[in-house]
This record gives structure tokens, sequence and C-alpha cells, in this order.
């Protein structure tokens, strides 16, 4: 890598898997066309419930993850709400992780080994000090690329020893 290259942060951007856009799509109309239905007996307020709750699904439809490679870090973000930084003198290593869907759930995700950033489909699993992070990739063995020879160059630079 060029001193160039390490100016320029990358940026890599994943949304939600088709697949998984259609099933809330579906559930959103269901959840609208049934309350539609039932305000025709119940009165208005039912339609209210409905309109409220796809109007949290619709957002949900359009989540993404962000990671961008930085200088000294990775920040990531996931629906454009919740996000962390991760220093690379903090990571031990970096790894494709295991593809993610319903069972791992979406936005940000407390799991049993440390934190997700979710948001479905293929993962990069990043060992810390603090507890491993997952974080949703598109494009894992291209992030690897990016990241991989900050660690190297960053192992010099820890003052602490890596447990």
């Amino acid at each position: 890598m060029t001193s160039g290259e390490d100016t320029q942060p990358q940026i890599f951007r994943t949304a939600i898997p088709t697949r998984y856009r259609l099933v809330l799509g579906i559930l959103g109309l269901a959840v609208l066309t049934g309350t539609a239905l039932a305000a025709l007996e119940a009165g208005p307020g039912v339609l209210v419930t409905g309109i409220f709750t796809t109007a949290i699904i619709a957002p949900m439809m359009f989540m993404t993850a962000l990671i961008r490679v930085g200088a000294a870090s990775l920040q990531i973000r996931v629906a454009g709400v919740f996000r962390t930084e991760v220093p690379y003198r903090d990571m031990r290593a970096v790894s494709a992780g295991p593809v993610t869907g319903l069972r791992y759930g979406m936005g940000l995700r407390i799991l049993p080994e440390g934190t997700g950033y979710l948001v479905g489909g293929p993962s990069v699993r990043i060992e810390c000090r603090g507890g491993d992070v997952l974080v949703s990739c598109s494009e894992p063995e291209k992030l690897l690329a990016a990241v991989v020879p900050r660690l190297a160059r960053g192992s010099g630079d820890r003052t602490q020893p890596v447990p």
C-alpha cells in the first residue's frame, strides 16, 4: 500500500438482503391489510395501530451496515443509529464470520461472543480485547484485505501485550 492509499478511507456498505426485504414487505402489507379490515368492524383506532406497526417495519427494509476503514480504526454504523469505533490496536484478529440471518437478528445485537452490527448476509468477525464484534459485510474478503495490513503495522505500536 502506498501512503496515499492509507489516507483515503475505504467504505463498505451492506444492505439488508433482498429476500429479507421481501419478507418484511409482505409482513408490513399483511399487517396493514389486516388492521384495515379489522378497522371496518372495530373502528379507526385499530387502523392507527396498523399504520404505526407498518411505519416501524418500513425503515427496516432499507437498513444498512456501514464500515469505514480509517487510518487508526474501523468505524461501524448500522441502521443509521447504532455505531462504534474499533481501534486497530485493540484488535487481536479479523476473519470471515458466519452468514447471518433472522436467527442472529438485525440491527445492534448482543451475542454470546460479543456485539453484532447486523443486517443479514455475510459477516466479518473482529476479535478484540473487550469481546468480539460481528459486522455484516457483503464483501468480507475485500474488508479483510484492507484491515489485515493495518493490524500488522499496528502490532509494533501496542504498548500492552495482548492477552
